[in-house]
């Protein structure tokens, strides 16, 4: 196998909060993202579930180098991703491209549509100003958008053709990398299949590796080749869909999997419902941050991290009742 487009170690982002009570209290560290490692090939997609707050976004933002890591490494095309913002920081950045959740407040509602297309063209000074326009245009044709949307402006489209000129601004540079950020959640469904098969089809046309963070596990299920579950800043599962989907590991991915709506399932199916809300950030549980919740916890989850450990079959789980023999 070649080696991976994008490959993270081990990646941890920390933040210093003071509490809002004292100006002169401690200050405290809230741990957003700890130790999360995982890798994408070129033409395959990862995708990252988890509920809202436990580090996706952050995750995508370090992965790309627009947020600083507090520790790990990030490799793009085998190249250390540097942290700072230099010109060759510049340079790899214009091959690693992101699609936001909401399209309106992404786009410049003073310029028209071509314009902003052509903008990504013109900050990295790629051919002349009638070539970005020509590229424009046919990148504008690729996504689905037709001449008479060119000039107009974002608020006199809608969603999903926001979402297509999105879509288009980030392949202009022709990537080789799409992070999209839960870049369906703001459409109708309707509109949600015609996104997905857009970015299906330009990743089979441009062999794009793709970062996918969603809460929708249907959609994730149907694009992504690998599945990794975050919970409280780290990865408690990870592994090919089909497996995971089908017979989830750790007690986290159960209770996800368990809401997923299905007519196969029979009447004598029952949800999983997790007690309680994820711990605070800022003041973590001992042991495994899911312990609080979980309806299988036993005494040592109170006290040991378990370390996301590779079960039979190539998948891999943070839970100290599996062992490698699962």
């Amino acid at each position: 196998m070649s080696a991976p487009l994008l490959e993270v170690s081990s990646l941890a982002r920390h933040y210093r909060v003071r509490p809002q009570r004292s100006l002169f209290a401690r200050s405290l560290t809230l741990k957003a993202v700890s130790d999360v490692s995982f890798a994408i090939q070129a033409g395959k997609t990862l995708g990252l579930v988890g509920e809202s707050g436990c580090g996706k976004s952050t995750t995508a933002r370090l992965s790309l180098g627009l947020t600083p890591a507090t520790a790990g490494q990030i490799r793009f095309n085998g190249e250390p991703l540097s942290g700072r913002r230099n010109a060759r920081w510049r340079e790899m950045r214009r091959h690693m491209q992101m699609v936001y959740q909401d399209p309106l407040s992404v786009l410049d509602k003073r310029l028209p549509v071509l314009s902003q297309v052509v903008e990504p063209l013109d900050v990295f000074t790629v051919g002349k100003t009638a070539e970005r326009k020509d590229r424009a245009r046919g990148m504008l044709n690729e996504v689905g958008l037709n001449q008479a949307l060119w000039n107009r402006y974002p608020h006199e489209l809608s969603g999903g053709q926001r979402q297509r000129v999105v879509l288009a601004r980030a392949l202009i540079l022709q990537p080789r990398l799409l992070v999209c950020d839960e870049p369906i959640s703001a459409l109708d469904v309707s509109i949600q299949a015609q996104v997905i098969n857009l970015l299906q089809d330009l990743q089979q046309q441009h062999d794009l590796g793709m970062l996918f963070i969603s809460h929708d596990l249907k959609v994730v299920r149907q694009i992504c080749d690998e599945v990794a579950v975050m919970y409280l800043g780290r990865i408690v599962e990870q592994g090919k869909p089909q497996d995971l989907f089908s017979n989830p590991a750790h007690p986290y991915t159960q209770a996800l999997v368990s809401a997923i709506p299905s007519l196969a399932r029979g009447k004598g199916h029952k949800r999983i419902l997790l007690e309680g809300d994820p711990p605070n950030p800022i003041d973590m549980p001992s042991g495994c941050a899911f312990h609080p919740r979980c309806p299988q916890a036993t005494a040592g989850c109170r006290e040991l991290v378990p370390p996301l450990q590779t079960l039979s079959g190539g998948r891999k789980a943070a839970c100290l009742r599996l062992s490698p023999n699962t």
